[in-house]
């Protein structure tokens, strides 16, 4: 018997019944500065930075992360300059022009930061009809997430362009409240009111928002990131919900 022949039969069998490794490429995604989740100079540029980065690596490929004021991350993935952008709450004007995961980044929980003297004995949780009913002055930034949920609840909120606005009327006591999370609000106050953010204060949370990659439907790997994403995402450990430690 030809041991040899045979043994190089099977090796060259084996080979050729295994499945060939994928080709790695580097994809790019366009975001902005959203310290603790995204961040520049945040440690691996932040938790749902890593959550993205260890899914495309695990697929065998490499992620770059390119930072522009938000409204722009979202322009270049809209128009298709970069195949996606993170992290985004689901509307149904962007779902016409991305494609969404059934699997979010994280949830996070929302709370309503106040001035611990407009509130003395403190601010219970709120809905929106509630905000209405008691005609809280609320400040808000454009085109966030609640936008339309307030105009819905016919809350005529004071929008702002930027957060530190946003803060800086809080602080001023030209706004009663103001929508953001734990994490990104504790960080947020400290960076842009310094020691007057002791006089802040926020209530229990008021809502989870799941965050999503926005893949765009007008670039050629749009659609191909989605299927890699929900591929390996479900490898991933549970744990990007927000909570009390943000």
């Amino acid at each position: 018997m030809d041991l040899l022949g045979s043994l190089r039969r099977l090796l060259i069998a084996l080979f050729l019944l295994s499945p060939l490794p994928s080709h790695s490429e580097t994809f790019t995604f366009a975001v902005g500065e959203w310290p603790p989740f995204i961040g520049s100079q945040s440690p691996e540029f932040g938790s749902h930075s890593k959550v993205v980065r260890n899914i495309f690596e695990s697929a065998g490929h490499e992620v770059v992360f390119e930072f522009y004021p938000w409204q722009r991350a979202m322009e270049l993935a809209k128009n298709g300059k970069v195949p996606a952008t993170f992290s985004w709450a689901r509307t149904d004007e962007r779902a016409m022009n991305f494609f969404y995961s059934g699997n979010p980044i994280g949830i996070i929980e929302y709370v309503l930061f106040h001035r611990k003297d407009r509130f003395p004995g403190g601010l219970e949780a709120l809905s929106f009809d509630r905000i209405k009913k008691r005609n809280l002055k609320l400040v808000a930034v454009k085109n966030y997430w609640y936008q339309q949920d307030l105009e819905k609840a016919g809350i005529s909120a004071q929008y702002v362009i930027t957060e530190e606005q946003a803060w800086t009327m809080l602080l001023h006591k030209r706004a009663d409240i103001y929508i953001e999370s734990t994490a990104v609000g504790t960080i947020q106050m400290k960076e842009f009111l310094g020691p007057e953010a002791d006089q802040i204060a926020h209530t229990a949370p008021i809502h989870q928002v799941p965050l999503f990659i926005l893949f765009s439907k007008n670039h050629p790997d749009g659609r191909r990131l989605l299927e890699i994403w929900e591929r390996n995402v479900g490898n991933r450990p549970d744990s990007t919900t927000d909570s009390a430690i943000q």
